[in-house]
């Protein structure tokens, strides 16, 4: 993905569909996405995905689509804003992590809101 997009300051949406990101690995860094409410990826080379809470502070909802992603990073149940993460056709290893997630949240901050799709 190219670097600069992130960099956006007023971004709240961002849907990468098929094709948009090149490559197995994304790596996000601090103080990009600041604004971002809904991040969607969908039918992408994504594998491995590595982020911590504060790259997302106002995400909202995921929504994940057609992925062989190994795992949804666990620091994304760290963000407070989060609400929903929805999985449509992923692999059972990044299902078992989006429920590790609202296990986390559950029994870390009290959230019983956060919705798994």
């Amino acid at each position: 993905m190219p670097a600069t997009i992130g960099w956006l300051p007023h971004l709240q949406v961002l849907k990468l569909k098929r094709d948009s990101f090149i490559g197995s690995e994304w790596e996000t860094v601090e103080m990009q996405f600041c604004k971002l409410k809904y991040l969607q990826i969908d039918g992408c080379d994504l594998v491995h995905w590595t982020t911590e809470s504060t790259h997302f502070p106002c995400l909202e909802h995921l929504q994940l689509e057609h992925l062989i992603l190994k795992e949804i990073p666990l620091s994304i149940g760290e963000i407070p804003t989060l609400q929903s993460i929805k999985l449509v056709d992923c692999s059972t290893s990044a299902v078992a992590s989006a429920t590790k997630i609202r296990e986390d949240q559950q029994e870390n901050y009290g959230n019983d809101d956060l919705q798994i799709q």
